[in-house]
């Protein structure tokens, strides 16, 4: 018995510990929301849920972007590989089952909260039946890319394609729980302006501040893998005679596809969600995407000043909620006009980084 509970703990740090630090991203981003959706004035769940059962676009939105959010979560759990080496020695064969069980379904508070207040027990069926769709898809394993021979024709191209590369190899899992809060981004921002009734440049400036805040979730783990990738290619640049501006370049280039991507899904999602005019979503996307571009501007500062510092994933942390609370500054005060103010304002960041190599 003494092995077992020996055994058990092993695993529970090498499984169940892994899987919450993930998990712990998602619950940002869902509280997020929630301060956002549901203050006292705001949305009541029950509001919420009836709205998704009875609109198809807004329950799609939903139950897609819990899982995507939630499935990289799961994979941990149902596979376990972080506890391999253990598969050889004795083991319980009913405990670790159902301790994953029971993670599988505590890990999903925020969204069995959710259904249960607002639909009761019926929702507590929607949830236990995404469970089986989530388990099901986390089982399976996607079949690994072959090896190419890159053709990369300039400096600039073949940096940012490494650093692209990276975030599809080491990155997936971020990647894929980040659609699922961009897609919540978007949903959060097309309730705001479903609720308030807006329209035009109002509800863009409304919608692109809730996208740019709840968005932070949901791109900071490959912000820090771009970093890493920045780090360790500064040998391999410097004995090319690569510059530095190109090294940066190359680092805006790949933040800044995060972050028009994150941007694109969102405004899908807040279009379907808010049921807005063409105008209406013309407006939130063109303003998004400004937005966007500025972010990666803000957020390409700060991992370059982050480089060389030992607390550089709080550092990029902190930094991202800066340049997401600029954002939502220079947008409440200015309105849309805010927009270009928040891109000087970052750009103006950029150009005072110093001029010299990190150390």
């Amino acid at each position: 018995m003494k092995g077992h509970l020996t055994w058990l703990d092993v695993w529970v740090r090498a499984v169940i510990v892994v899987a919450w630090r993930r998990a712990a991203a998602v619950w940002v981003g869902c509280a997020i929301v929630v301060a956002l959706i549901f203050g006292p004035t705001a949305m009541h769940p029950s509001d919420l849920t009836e709205l998704a059962l009875h609109n198809p676009g807004v329950g799609a939105v939903l139950g897609v972007t819990w899982l995507l959010v939630f499935v990289p979560v799961a994979r941990v759990i149902v596979h376990a590989d972080g506890a391999v080496y253990l598969r050889s020695l004795p083991a319980p064969t009913y405990a670790p089952r159902a301790l994953g069980a029971a993670a599988l379904l505590g890990m999903q508070l925020p969204w069995a909260a959710l259904w249960l207040i607002g639909d009761g027990l019926r929702g507590l069926a929607i949830v236990l039946a995404e469970t089986v769709v989530v388990v099901a898809i986390a089982l399976w394993r996607p079949p690994r890319p072959r090896a190419s021979w890159p053709a990369w024709r300039h400096d600039f191209t073949a940096l940012r394609s490494i650093h692209l590369r990276a975030l599809r190899r080491r990155a997936g899992d971020a990647l894929v729980r980040g659609t699922g809060l961009a897609i919540l981004a978007g949903a959060s921002a097309g309730l705001f302006v479903r609720n308030n009734h807006l329209a035009g440049a109002d509800a863009a400036a409304l919608g692109a501040a809730v996208i740019a805040v709840v968005l932070v979730p949901a791109q900071v783990g490959a912000l820090l893998v771009v970093l890493d990738t920045h780090r360790t290619t500064r040998w391999l640049a410097t004995s090319l005679g690569i510059t530095r501006g190109t090294r940066i370049a190359a680092v805006a280039g790949a933040v800044g596809t995060l972050q028009l991507a994150g941007s694109l899904i969102a405004t899908a999602a807040a279009a379907l969600v808010a049921d807005a005019t063409l105008d209406t979503v013309a407006w939130l996307g063109t303003t998004s995407l400004a937005v966007a571009t500025g972010s990666a501007i803000g957020c390409t500062r700060v991992l370059l000043a982050s480089e060389s510092s030992p607390t550089a994933a709080a550092r990029t942390v902190v930094g991202a909620v800066t340049v997401a609370a600029a954002a939502v500054v220079c947008l409440g005060l200015l309105g849309v006009a805010g927009v270009a103010a928040f891109g000087a304002a970052c750009a103006l960041a950029l150009l005072a980084l110093p001029a010299t190599e990190a150390t």
